[in-house]
Formats: C-alpha cells, structure tokens, sequence
C-alpha cells in the first residue's frame, strides 16, 4: 500500500438535465443559455458531473467551454444517430478512466437503439469506473435517465440497474433524472441495491419548466452506496446574468471516503 492510499477521498459530484438543444424553447432555446448552462458548471467545480438530454453538439460546445472536463459515455441512439447522451464528465487532472460501458434498458442491453416495450425512445445508464490519484482509490461512477412516461418501465428499468451493479465491487455514485421522485416506490431496487438518496428531502424540487421555482418535483437525484460520507448535499439555483440554465436545476453532493 502506497502513501497515497492511506488518503482520504473528498469528492464533489452534479447531477444535471441541461435540456436537449433541438428543443423550440423561444428565449430559453440552447444557444440563449448554453453560456448560463457552462457557468453554472465552472462554477460548482465537479469532479464527476451526470449529465442529461445532452446531444453531441451540446457536448462539444461545453467541453470547449469546461477546462479540465472528458466525457464518457455514447448517445442513446444506433451509430448513424447516436441521438441524446447521459454522459458522465470526469476530472481528468486527478481522476483516470479504468473502464466504462454504456447499455439500453431491456431485452437486449448489449444492442444500441434497443428500447423497452412501448418506449417512446432508447433509455440507457453509464458508467465509468475511476481511479483517483490523490488517494488511490477507486469507485464505479453510474449516470442514466429514466422514462418519463411509465412507471411501470422505470421500474423495470431500475431492476435492470440494480442487477447490473450486483457485479459491482467498488463504492458507487448514481447520478440521473430518475423522472421519480423522492421516496417514489419505483426506485426501491436501487435502496434493496445499498444506494441511499445522499440530497435530503427538504432540498426542494428540481424540475421548473423554466419558471426558475423551486417548489417542482424532485426528479433529479445522487444516490451513494453505504461506504461514502455526505458532507454536503443541496439543489443549486444559479442563474448566472439572470438566465436560467435549464429547466431542471443542478443537485451537487460533496462526498468523503475514508482512508
């Protein structure tokens, strides 16, 4: 065991529906708050963001804007339209990709494109796992974002999830518009799994439909496995300039884990 190992590891985490790009948003179309949706991200200074929605073009332009950033994950789409991502960006400087994988909820996992019955579109998770250098640990990153129709799919969704991180032999960090909220039946696999909700449940809502309340539903979530240690957890409800970023605010989580 080095040094290094004997480290803890303090850790900020984001979960985030940016809003897809192609949406008719009028003045809250993408290309009028991409600039506000960048700012609130400096500014939280992640070491491991969840993002949601997000197309290619999204991406790109927020990388170029987010030094330090790489991402991880591909689109839910087949290769030719790949369309939205749930990506997972990663501090590079300090954190080191040792494997990751992307897969659809349903019969065929493995099968980009592939849906679950009577879905609407792809749904998939992503996850990365991560090595951290200043404390030689690691941890299994997971970002996904449910169906927003059915709970009966978001349920069988989060079965599948659940199964999936049975496998898992690191602490894990699950970031996602899960479209349930706090305490919903449909997300007790996940607390079956180990994963508990690390944002309290007085934080407020999340999604606002662009109305920048903060009284919506709490949709978007951070769910830690027993090892970790919340220090911190809250909604962030910046609006840098006074444009709204999205219309679902950020959840930021600052973990520990002891050395």
């Amino acid at each position: 065991m080095t040094g290094a190992e004997n480290h803890e590891l303090a850790l900020r985490v984001v979960s985030f529906n940016i809003r897809n790009g192609l949406a008719l948003d009028g003045r809250h179309s993408w290309p009028l708050r991409r600039r506000s949706t960048a700012a609130v991200l400096a500014g939280l200074d992640a070491d491991v963001v969840g993002l949601q929605e997000v197309y290619r073009f999204q991406l790109t332009w927020l990388l170029g804007e987010l030094a330090g950033l790489e991402a991880v994950g591909q689109g839910r789409g087949m290769a030719r339209r790949p369309g939205e991502h749930a990506p997972i960006l990663v501090r590079r400087e300090r954190l080191r990709v040792d494997g990751s994988w992307t897969r659809w909820f349903g019969d065929r996992p493995d099968e980009p494109g592939s849906r679950l019955p009577g879905a609407g579109a792809p749904r998939i998770a992503t996850a990365v796992t991560l090595y951290d250098t200043e404390s030689g640990k690691r941890f299994v990153a997971v970002n996904t974002h449910l169906d927003e129709r059915s709970r009966e799919r978001r349920e069988t969704s989060v079965r599948q999830l659940a199964g999936w991180l049975e496998t898992v032999d690191h602490p894990v960090v699950l970031t996602g518009d899960l479209n349930a909220a706090f305490g919903a039946p449909e997300l007790a696999a996940l607390e079956l799994q180990g994963l508990r909700h690390a944002v309290p449940a007085d934080a407020g809502g999340t999604s606002h439909d662009f109305t920048g309340t903060a009284d919506g539903a709490r949709l978007d979530h951070v769910m830690v496995s027993e090892q970790w240690d919340v220090t911190a957890a809250w909604v962030d409800r910046e609006t840098p300039r006074g444009r709204l970023p999205s219309d679902h605010w950020p959840v930021v989580v600052d973990l520990r884990l002891a050395g």
